[in-house]
């Protein structure tokens, strides 16, 4: 075993939308072990994507007692679980947790017609207003309702409507809560009472009483049962401390618990968090607020939704020959890629611009309908091109969301990157010269977990406060300055890019290739 006096564990749980994993840390922030299982989601209809809640329990079951075996630590020093989480993501469970349905997945676009009546219901400005949020496909509320309208019968069946979080929780000790900042973003949740909205909930005919409570992050909830600890492998007993949405807890590992401080997390997609110490909002919608994972606190917050998830396609379709060569060498074949695009592409990728909305547009557009565009394309173009126009693509859109945040009044001092996107230092260069502001990179690139062992560390008293947990867990490994040629030249490439969308968008171009789609299909 290892020797692990005075120093306790953490053990997080890391429920991600194309995989799980568990991580252990020890109260220094140091990674102990982690073990890692993908699953699988299903796509019945265009815009459907769906997964097995069940598919992500025995994730759980099978990683944490890999973990455990693998890094040699004792399950007896493990002194608090806690789960960050997909969110926004929505599962109908029986009394007994046992799911009566797929789990309808955030990025699922079926319910644009439920949007409609919550719109007619409610209206977007008292949407706005209770829960800081816009009327979207995107959150849970638009859901649940489609459930209600078009499977009655499991609607009625319902005893909860649990988020990834929330299940999982469930599962290891039969309770049923919610941590504020994931039931911030369903659309049901009033971000000044910190309660689910009694109003949104009685328009919508919904029963409140099908939603589990509501508590703070980092809140002792429970312990893990006899059937958990055998399914598990940890420790029956074990206290279950509540975690937070993912990109909360990506915010708390990347130290943005400070205004001044941005987090922009790259993964499937990108997600731009700015730490707020009261309550504001955009009154735009444009950008959202949202519960931070530091209790009482809060969070503008713009999202992109395919970034990451463009490179993985073109990986998937056109990098044959970099994964063969992965394959031969032991090496990652985004690694290849990367050192690739870097040596055969320059600035602006030859005039060819990329528009990221592979799956609707996020902020500061939300539009649902928004399709992928590829546009400057000449035969003098290569793969590697179109390559750097999707890291492109990614910074310009997360530029026009910290755009507005300083139109807002939030001023922005520095970038804090985390996710898959980070792994290249190329790329996170582009991005620090497309903001003209310093990037920094923290030690991990799992902060999202490193920031949920964060609220395991506060939750449990092994520290007394956040600063003090963040000052012990948290180090800073680059720090990336823009440069100041690049900038200028990016500045008119970045107005050509903002033009391209809102000539789709005025022009009802999105709209009718729609229809088209749904006509084929």
């Amino acid at each position: 075993m290892i020797n692990m006096a005075k120093k306790e564990i953490f053990a997080v749980i890391d429920a991600g939308t194309t995989g799980l994993r568990t991580i252990l840390y020890d109260s220094s922030g140091k990674e102990l072990g982690k073990a890692y299982k993908e699953h699988k989601s299903y796509f019945e209809n265009p815009n459907w994507v769906e997964q097995n809640a069940n598919d992500w329990y025995q994730s759980v079951k099978e990683t944490s007692k890999a973990v455990i075996k693998k890094s040699g630590v004792s399950k007896d020093q493990i002194i608090g679980i806690s789960i960050t989480n997909q969110r926004e993501t929505i599962v109908p469970v029986s009394e007994d947790g046992i799911p009566l349905r797929n789990a309808i997945i955030w990025q699922d676009r079926r319910t644009i017609d439920e949007c409609k009546d919550i719109e007619k219901l409610i209206g977007f400005e008292e949407i706005n207003r209770i829960t800081g949020l816009t009327i979207n496909p995107y959150f849970s509320a638009p859901k649940i309702m489609w459930i209600k309208k078009n499977q009655p019968e499991i609607f009625k069946k319902t005893h909860k409507f649990l988020l990834v979080h929330d299940f999982l929780i469930n599962k290891l000790g039969n309770i049923f809560v919610s941590d504020w900042s994931n039931a911030s973003r369903t659309m049901l949740f009033d971000i000044t009472k910190f309660e689910w909205s009694k109003e949104i909930c009685d328009k919508l005919e919904l029963d409140i009483d099908k939603l589990p409570e509501t508590v703070p992050s980092s809140k002792v909830v429970g312990k893990v049962s006899k059937k958990a600890a055998n399914e598990t492998g940890f420790n029956e007993g074990t206290p279950i401390i509540a975690g937070g949405g993912d990109q909360q807890c990506a915010a708390v590992g990347n130290g943005v618990i400070k205004e001044g401080r941005v987090k922009v997390t790259t993964g499937t997609g990108s997600f731009i968090l700015a730490y707020i110490d009261k309550l504001t909002r955009d009154p735009k919608r444009r950008i959202l607020t949202t519960c931070h994972a530091i209790p009482g606190k809060y969070i503008l917050e713009a999202s992109v939704f395919t970034t990451g998830a463009i490179y993985r396609w073109f990986r998937d379709n056109f990098g044959e020959k970099e994964k063969e060569l992965a394959n031969k060498t032991g090496r990652d074949p985004y690694d290849i890629l990367n050192e690739e695009c870097k040596k055969n592409t320059r600035l602006g990728a030859n005039g060819l611009l990329l528009i990221p909305h592979f799956a609707g547009a996020g902020a500061p557009y939300w539009n649902s309908l928004a399709k992928g565009i590829i546009i400057g394309l000449s035969l003098n173009h290569t793969r590697y091109d179109i390559i750097r126009s999707i890291f492109e693509a990614v910074g310009f859109e997360i530029r026009k969301n910290i755009e507005l945040f300083n139109e807002m009044g939030i001023k922005v001092d520095e970038i804090r990157i985390t996710g898959g996107g980070t792994r290249s230092s190329f790329w996170n260069q582009i991005q620090a010269d497309i903001y003209g502001i310093p990037v920094l990179r923290v030690s991990t690139e799992e902060t999202t977990s490193l920031g949920c062992a964060i609220l395991i560390g506060v939750g449990s008293g092994v520290y007394k406060n956040f600063d003090d947990a963040i000052e012990s867990m948290i180090t800073i490994k680059e720090k990336l300055k823009p440069n100041a040629k690049n900038n200028e030249k990016y500045n008119k490439l970045f107005a050509i890019n903002k033009r391209i969308f809102n000539i789709m968008n005025e022009n009802e171009i999105y709209s009718d290739l729609n229809k088209f789609i749904l006509e084929s299909y």
